[in-house]
């Protein structure tokens, strides 16, 4: 493929494709999509041979996360059947990503966030390289006001939000990320809500409830305010898939398998009360060199969030005569900024990074 610059020397170098966006949508420009790699049609079968699992998207979620496709060159409105959109796809040069997170030029890795609201597709820091991340090559203050601990408070009627100097005007954007789960009929629902009103410099009204069920009482969310669709010049890598990152809720009395996304990193949102210990069953690698992160973001009081393996794995600390210490779990994570990472080896993961409270046993 000839991907050398091919147009006005201000235009981007892109490797461009036209693929199906199965979402009936708006998609904003600079937004991330996966490709819908196991596609079956009504009446379809996984035996059967179907080369639109190629060339069909749709938003980032946790289970096509290791298909990332490219970012969309345009914005597209809401279609009910879907539609056909042009994308840049990894190797592409200064193009433009949707961002949930302030840039520096030059600094730092973004990856895109899975999710499964108008959330997903946003970039936000990442960790690992690889197709779906990118290198932001222009400043861009992109965010009003962010909290990324879980300080963002929503009444009771799923309207009223409040955040200390928020910045927001009426018609901007709050997305959420996470948030409180008083358990699994009342819950914050993550996506973009829109802002109908502003009552103060700390106080928002939205123009539809961002909860499912009324809460007993406020509940806590992750997220950050913007206005219109902030989008930052950046060149999209190559590479293994980076996975992504995605954003863990759970109920607040704590959930004995809850889901986590296989591969890339997930961000925990804090500022939430755990009835329980969060346990994540934390399943076999499926290939040689596969990658995981947990990030912390905020306080989980009471209890913490536990990682507990399948098959165990191998400690980044060694027995005294130096031979290899199993693992069995990670815990004690529950302080903004408590994270570990692992690698798989191809029978077991190995942790090679833990930080903060995160304890090896």
């Amino acid at each position: 493929m000839d991907a050398s610059l091919n147009g006005h020397s201000k235009g981007p170098n892109i490797i461009a494709e036209w693929v199906w966006f199965e979402g009936t949508d708006a998609l904003k420009e600079g937004e991330a999509v996966c490709y819908n790699a196991d596609y079956m049609p009504s009446g379809g079968a996984a035996t059967d041979y179907d080369a639109r699992r190629g060339n069909r998207v749709e938003r980032p979620s946790i289970t096509n996360n290791m298909a990332f496709a490219g970012v969309a060159a345009r914005s597209y409105p809401a279609r009910t059947t879907g539609q056909l959109i042009e994308i840049y796809v990894p190797g592409s040069k200064g193009v433009k990503i949707a961002l949930g997170v302030d840039t520096v030029i030059g600094t730092g890795l973004l990856s895109f966030i899975a999710g499964t609201g108008g959330e997903a597709g946003r970039f936000y820091t990442g960790k690992y390289k690889g197709r779906g991340s990118a290198i932001p090559r222009q400043t861009k203050t992109a965010v009003l006001k962010a909290s990324m601990t879980g300080a963002i408070s929503i009444a009771t009627d799923g309207i009223t939000v409040t955040l200390v100097a928020h910045g927001a005007a009426a018609g901007d954007t709050l997305c959420l990320l996470g948030g409180e789960m008083e358990d699994a009929t009342k819950y914050v629902v993550p996506g973009k809500h829109v802002i109908a009103s502003i009552t103060s410099a700390d106080v928002v009204v939205l123009a539809a409830s961002c909860c499912v069920g009324t809460p007993a009482g406020a509940v806590t969310a992750t997220g950050f305010f913007y206005t219109g669709n902030p989008t930052c010049q950046a060149d999209l890598l190559t590479g293994d898939e980076c996975g992504g990152v995605d954003f863990m809720s759970d109920l607040n009395a704590g959930n004995a398998t809850p889901t986590y996304m296989k591969g890339g990193l997930s961000y925990v949102c804090g500022g939430i009360t755990y009835g329980a210990d969060l346990s994540i069953v934390f399943a076999q690698g499926t290939f040689i060199g596969e990658k995981k992160g947990f990030i912390v973001l905020g306080t989980l009081t009471t209890s913490t969030l536990v990682i507990d393996l399948a098959t165990n794995g191998i400690q980044t600390v060694r027995h005294t005569d130096g031979t290899l210490l199993a693992l069995a779990e990670v815990n004690a994570m529950d302080a903004a900024g408590d994270q570990v990472y692992f690698q798989f080896n191809g029978a077991t993961w190995a942790v090679t990074d833990v930080l903060g409270d995160a304890t090896e046993a």
